[in-house]
């Protein structure tokens, strides 16, 4: 962190460390270290005060006053867990609570970050700080996959609708979860901290194969009877399966795992109990 304005410091500051991300404060007119895992974050006001500054271009991610503090946060996270790059996919995991709904996010196949959204309108939001960040300078069109867990058939009509009204159905692919045994197991962050029962219960429905539908058939889908058609074989659903899922899913909050990976190693070990 190498900036003079102090309100910046102190939201940057507060964001990063609820986010568990270290940082070191540099000292402006200091000669700049060599990172080479590092960025540097700073204002866009504060350009003029760093010499050679295009050369060291590609260390800054720089905020504009005017911009987003959110998708600021959004870039900066995506640079730790992914890397500085240009994206391709975002994947938006939903567990559909009656209360509140559990939401993570995986870019390029790798966990970023989760949320319980406790107002079901803030949903769309939400999604949309995290594309827009992303979509940002990016040449290329992001995909975008939503996994929606089956949960009560009202709410889930209404968030896939606003899924459909609000982005490009032509980008889009959308799956329907067997969501059974999501909400019992306890799944602990990279600091050994439990994390929410809606996020966790997102995160599973994250790990699982589902029904693929589109804007044609998504009510027909939804209001059938019979539900077979979205059961997920890969579901483990005896004691072993499920510490099996426990420490998949764990994995994966490390960053150690990615999604893909993750989904064949739990229906090898389906395979075999």
């Amino acid at each position: 962190m190498l900036t003079e304005d102090l309100n910046f410091f102190y939201r940057l500051n507060k964001e990063l460390e609820q986010l568990h991300i270290k940082f070191k404060v540099l000292n402006l007119g200091a000669k700049i270290p060599h990172m080479t895992n590092s960025i540097i974050l700073s204002t866009l006001k504060e350009i003029h005060n760093f010499y050679n500054v295009d050369g060291l271009k590609e260390k800054f991610l720089f905020y504009a006053k005017e911009g987003d503090f959110d998708e600021y946060i959004v870039k900066v996270l995506a640079i730790k867990r992914i890397g500085n790059k240009i994206y391709s996919e975002l994947v938006f995991s939903i567990d559909p609570g009656t209360k509140h709904l559990g939401l993570v996010i995986f870019l390029d196949d790798y966990y970023l970050n989760s949320h319980t959204i406790f107002e079901k309108n803030k949903l769309i939001e939400k999604i949309r700080i995290y594309i827009n960040a992303l979509q940002e300078n990016n040449p290329n069109q992001l995909k975008l996959v939503f996994k929606f867990g089956r949960g009560l058939i009202p709410i889930i009509l209404k968030l896939i609708e606003q899924v459909f009204k609000n982005f490009d159905k032509n980008l889009l692919r959308v799956l329907l979860i067997d969501e059974s045994k999501t909400s019992k197991l306890i799944i602990r962050d990279i600091n050994k901290k439990k994390i929410p029962k809606d996020e966790a219960a997102a995160l599973i429905i994250s790990l699982r194969d589902g029904v693929e539908i589109s804007y044609d058939n998504y009510k027909t889908i939804l209001t059938q009877k019979k539900s077979e058609k979205l059961h997920d074989k890969s579901i483990g659903l005896n004691e072993q399966s499920n510490l099996k899922l426990v420490e998949v899913a764990e994995s994966v909050l490390k960053g150690s795992l990615s999604l893909s990976k993750s989904m064949e190693l739990i229906k090898i070990e389906k395979k075999f109990n």
